[in-house]
């Protein structure tokens, strides 16, 4: 599949991570200024997020000022009011009068235990994410991403190394939609247009197809969620909050393409939508449908193709080439 751009090609979107390699967690800061409108929608069943309601459309919330991604689980979720109060220092948010309110929705992924189980992200690493946001992007073990993996229907032994990735689409009439998507799921990573498993349980025979695994070889319930994809897609076409909601909507669409099995009951898959409003004309709903399809399955391959081999779960590349060396 051909990708390539960021979802700060979006004018208007900066990205900021905070990284803890030595400790394998972090958090990813997605801000936009303007404000957008926005939506989001939840597929997986173990899902931990913060200030989603307001995205409802029945919600009064007229925009928000970013979204916070972070690792730590229910714990990571402390992070966000850091990127709040580094906002609140900027004079961004809801005028109430005495100060301003920023609005930043939140969603976390499974990632206790990669490296340290006691270390996850705080309010001061979500306040260093918002302060490095910029239009310069960086993928794979960053942020959010820094403790992700996939491919873990035969164990974490097993598994491929997850991270972040990005990937933008640009259409003919110049409006742009652009996917940031943290990697962290249960099942295999495929190429939508090829069909090719490019991440999956190693085996002798490479990665496995974890849509057969999950079949023919049933994993154990262990009671916990410690998987999960979660991500945002963006737009400077205007919508209002139902429009951002259908584009949500198509982003899980790219979850289900790339990520086989998705949406389990051990996920908490989870998108968000940001429309910046910021092109001149409307682009119809189906076709900014198809672009984030595009966007966001780019972005998921993006995060396989750029992830580093780290804390003893090998890159998709190096399991590749590990493999090849064990059958010459």
């Amino acid at each position: 599949m051909n990708y390539s751009g960021s979802i700060t090609d979006v004018s208007g979107i900066t990205v900021g991570h905070y990284t803890d390699l030595e400790n394998g967690t972090g958090c990813t800061v997605v801000l936009s200024d303007p404000p957008a409108n926005a939506g989001m929608e939840v597929r997986g069943a173990a899902p931990g997020s913060r200030e989603t309601a307001l995205l409802d459309p029945l919600a009064g919330a007229p925009w928000v000022n970013g979204i916070t991604l972070t690792g730590g689980s229910a714990f990571g979720l402390d992070s966000p009011g850091g990127v709040v109060r580094y906002l609140e220092e900027q004079g961004v948010g809801v005028n109430t009068g005495r100060t301003r309110i920023p609005l930043v929705p939140a969603a976390v992924v499974f990632d206790l235990g990669f490296i340290n189980n006691a270390v996850r992200p705080t309010a001061d690493d979500g306040y260093a994410a918002a302060v490095s946001a910029s239009a310069n992007v960086t993928t794979g073990n960053v942020g959010a991403g820094t403790g992700s993996t996939v491919g873990k229907l035969l164990g974490n032994k097993f598994s491929i190394k997850g991270g972040v990735g990005t990937a933008s689409i640009r259409m003919p009439n110049g409006a742009t939609v652009g996917a940031l998507m943290v990697v962290n799921a249960m099942g295999g990573v495929v190429d939508p247009d090829t069909g090719e498993i490019i991440a999956g349980p190693q085996t002798e025979a490479g990665f496995a197809n974890s849509i057969d695994l999950m079949i023919e070889h049933p994993p154990k319930d262990r009671g916990f969620f410690r998987n999960t994809t979660i991500g945002v897609v963006a737009t400077d076409a205007p919508l209002d909050k139902i429009g951002a909601i259908r584009l949500a909507i198509a982003g899980q669409d790219g979850i289900a393409l790339a990520i086989r099995p998705s949406h389990t009951a051990n996920d908490g898959d989870t998108m968000f939508a940001l429309s910046t409003g910021t092109h001149p004309d409307p682009v119809a709903g189906d076709v900014l449908h198809a672009a984030a399809l595009k966007a966001v399955t780019g972005a998921i391959l993006n995060a396989i193709e750029s992830a580093e081999t780290l804390g003893g779960i090998m890159s998709a590349a190096d399991a590749k080439a590990a493999q090849t060396g064990s059958t010459n």
